[in-house]
């Protein structure tokens, strides 16, 4: 049960998210700093071992260092980068993370064609003055969302509940 509301939880957090970065250009701090509590706590109820369990730490870990770096060097927002490593928490350190990034970059690059395409027939559209702003969180949502789909507990059951 305390599994299931961690889920739902982060599916609403990731709402949430799509909708902030879209709306204001940013992902606030009580959103990141909610997604890897929850994050973190449903990770613990489902791991198996204190293996698996510090294989969720080091992949907040890394994720944050990575997201550090893509931050100083201007790729990546600070907020997408506290997101990603709340995220990793959660996921942690498999070849399912490797996939959600791959994932997370490809919504990415598809939302960034996306804004150019729509800044071509809308000026207006966060492009003016050379400032160019990409709401990520919403590439970062929409990869989650897919692994939120595949691997949890409650999609799980209720896939095998309707016979999906």
């Amino acid at each position: 049960m305390f599994l299931a509301t961690c889920e739902i939880l982060l599916f609403g957090l990731l709402i949430a998210g799509a909708v902030c970065d879209v709306w204001l250009f940013r992902l606030p701090n009580w959103l990141t700093i909610a997604t890897a509590l929850v994050g973190s706590a449903a990770a613990l109820v489902s791991v198996t071992s204190l293996t698996d369990a510090l294989l969720h730490l080091a992949a907040g870990a890394v994720m944050l260092g990575v997201g550090i770096l893509a931050f100083r060097f201007r790729m990546l927002g600070g907020g997408d980068a506290k997101w990603l490593a709340g995220l990793a928490l959660w996921i942690g350190l498999n070849l399912v993370l490797v996939r959600f990034l791959m994932l997370t970059t490809l919504l990415g690059g598809l939302l960034a064609i996306g804004i150019l395409i729509l800044a071509r027939f809308r000026p207006a559209y966060g492009l003016q003055n050379g400032k160019r702003h990409l709401p990520y969180g919403v590439a970062i949502a929409a990869a989650s969302l897919d692994f939120w789909f595949q691997h949890s507990y409650l999609a799980t059951n209720l896939r095998a509940i309707w016979g999906i």
